[in-house]
């Protein structure tokens, strides 16, 4: 689950002028001080190198909020994961702005604003020459965030592992674990057919869905579109890193892990369950609403 306040934003600034560090701050409805950012990595290639204003519509002391914001750190550090205004050249994202960072202390964070609540207060670099964010940078990047959530279990070096797109990488955040998991949820030959990550990035709307997932009694599902298994020293398969279309209070297209899945319990304590009756669709067929085209400005 992620840190989502788009609606307590009030104001912000992000600097991508200097390569690889991102700075600034933001103001929330519910938060008495600024937060101010010293994150790793960069824009997305459509506004790299860049300074922008970011325009909210909370307002201070707006009433109802009062510790909406409690426990959100007021210096956030980590790293980005996909800061775009959605203009072209669009790799992940168009037509809207996508703000996401994984924070050492509060995790995944992600603001959803429309292209008209962001300024340029200095212009990106040319796109000629910047590469697009890999695929593989961003599994590298949610890994490593997926590691650290368990630091503070005080977990053994010699016990832990990440991913990395498809390696695994020793780390000294994250539990081992010698069974299979998910075989309720993620049964064989839906493993063996599913295409590994990435590997549909170039399909867009006709990447298919391989698997539903949902929590009974509420509108939280899962459609999985890619997965790339974990595995341990020992070549056991520990985890599953999966990517696709999430639906619940808002609708994106995300990663989440097979161990999280099985960890989810929905309302009266029911646990996530598989769609048995679940036939292969497109994505562009379950989530129409973000495959359309851009309307044309006046």
């Amino acid at each position: 689950m992620a840190w989502k306040p788009t609606t307590l934003l009030i104001e912000g600034m992000l600097d991508n002028t200097t390569p690889g560090k991102v700075t600034g701050w933001m103001k929330f409805a519910g938060m008495k001080e600024k937060v101010t950012f010293d994150l790793e990595g960069n824009f997305h290639r459509d506004i790299r190198g860049a300074k922008i204003r970011l325009i909210g519509g909370a307002a201070d002391n707006e009433p109802g909020t009062e510790g909406n914001m409690h426990g959100f750190a007021p210096h956030q550090t980590g790293k980005v994961d996909n800061i775009t205004a959605g203009l072209s050249p669009a790799d992940y994202i168009f037509g809207s702005v996508s703000i996401e960072w994984y924070s050492q202390l509060n995790g995944r964070v992600v603001l959803e604003l429309e292209q008209d609540q962001i300024e340029f207060l200095s212009m990106p670099i040319l796109v000629c020459e910047s590469d697009p964010t890999s695929r593989e940078e961003q599994n590298r990047n949610i890994a490593e965030f997926r590691g650290s959530l368990t630091q503070e279990m005080n977990i053994p070096e010699e016990n832990a592992i990440y991913v990395g797109g498809d390696t695994v990488v020793k780390a000294d955040k994250r539990v081992a674990n010698n069974k299979i998991r998910g075989m309720k949820l993620l049964p064989c030959k839906i493993r063996e057919r599913l295409p590994r990550l990435g590997e549909q990035d170039c399909k867009g709307g006709k990447a298919v869905v391989y698997a539903k997932c949902f929590a009974p009694s509420s509108s939280l599902n899962w459609y999985i579109s890619e997965g790339s298994p974990v595995w341990n020293k020992d070549n056991n398969v520990v985890d599953y890193i999966l990517y696709g279309f999430v639906e619940g209070q808002c609708k994106e297209l995300g990663y989440f892990s097979l161990s999280e899945l099985e960890s989810i319990r929905g309302p009266m304590g029911l646990p996530i369950e598989r769609d048995l009756y679940w036939q292969p669709k497109t994505l562009e067929e379950i989530a129409p609403e973000l495959f359309m085209p851009a309307k044309p400005t006046e």
